[in-house]
C-alpha cells in the first residue's frame, strides 16, 4: 500500500476494518501535573504485559487501565522510556527526554485556545530544521450517514488532529464507542481498496480529567516516538477533545 499526503475530506476515509490494530509495543503514560515545573512526569514501559493490557476483541478495557495503573505503581517500578517535563511556569513549553536525559523533542501550547479549526502545534527536533505540525480538523455527519465505520450519530460533531510525517498523513481521532480513548489512524491506498485509514494505535484513560493512561501501538507501523510525542502534545493542548 502508498501512503497519502493529498487528501479528500478526513471523514469521509473509511477505516480498514480487515486489518485491526495488533500493538507490539505499551506505554504507561504520565502528564506532568500542572505548574510543577520540577517534578518531570514519566512514560513507562509496559511492554512485558502487554497480553494482559490489549484485548483485539475488546480494545483496552476499563480493567485493562486498572492494571496498567498497578503495573506502573509497583515495586520495582517499569522501565522508563522517556520523561515529560515542562520548562516554564505557565506549562506552556514542554519538552521530552530520553533515559540518559537528553532532550530530544519539545513544543510550546498556544496560552489561549485558537478556536476549533484553527489550532495547531509545532513540535521541534535539536539539530533538525524541519518541524512536525499537529493541526485540528473538524467535521459533522449528516442525516443517516455514519463516519468512518464507528459509529457516529446524526449530526454529531467530530475532531480530529492531522500530521504528516515522512509523506505519511496520520490523524488522532475520539473513539465514539469507547469513552475517553483515541486511536491513531494512518493512511493508506492501493487500486483495489482506495484510500483507507488503518489503526496503529490506541490511548485511552479512565476519565477526561485523569493525568494518566495506556497507550499501545504497532512499532511496525509508526515510529514510537512519533506517536508519544504527538499523542503527549496533544492532551496537554488546553482545547484537548478528548472527553
Amino acid at each position: 500500500m502508498a501512503s497519502y499526503e493529498f487528501l479528500p475530506d478526513a471523514f469521509d476515509i473509511p477505516i480498514d476494518v480487515n486489518h485491526p490494530l495488533e500493538p507490539t509495543r505499551a506505554l504507561a503514560i504520565h502528564l506532568p501535573a500542572p505548574l510543577k515545573t520540577h517534578h518531570p512526569s514519566q512514560i513507562q514501559d509496559l511492554t512485558p504485559r502487554l497480553p494482559t493490557l490489549f484485548s483485539r476483541t475488546l480494545g483496552i478495557a476499563d480493567e485493562n487501565l486498572l492494571s496498567a495503573h498497578k503495573a506502573s505503581i509497583m515495586s520495582p517500578q517499569p522501565q522508563i522510556r522517556y520523561t515529560l517535563e515542562k520548562q516554564n511556569l505557565l506549562g506552556t513549553h514542554l519538552a521530552i527526554l530520553d533515559v540518559e536525559g537528553n532532550e530530544i523533542a519539545d513544543w510550546k501550547q498556544p496560552v489561549l485556545s485558537l478556536g476549533i479549526g484553527n489550532s495547531k502545534m509545532e513540535i521541534r527536533f535539536p539539530g533538525e530544521g524541519e518541524k512536525l505540525e499537529i493541526k485540528r480538523v473538524t467535521g459533522s455527519t449528516d442525516k443517516g450517514k455514519v463516519g468512518h465505520g464507528l459509529g457516529y450519530s446524526h449530526g454529531l460533531r467530530h475532531q480530529a488532529e492531522r500530521f504528516v510525517k515522512d509523506g505519511t498523513t496520520y490523524f488522532w481521532e475520539a473513539k465514539p464507542e469507547a469513552n475517553h480513548q483515541l486511536a491513531l489512524l494512518k493512511v493508506f491506498g492501493d487500486d483495489r481498496d482506495g484510500i483507507v485509514k488503518k489503526e496503529v494505535a490506541r490511548y485511552g484513560q479512565r476519565s477526561a480529567h485523569e493525568k494518566e493512561g495506556l497507550l499501545v501501538l504497532d512499532g511496525r507501523e509508526v515510529d514510537e516516538l512519533v506517536v508519544v510525542l504527538t499523542l503527549c502534545a496533544m492532551l496537554e493542548a488546553k482545547d484537548s477533545f478528548l472527553k
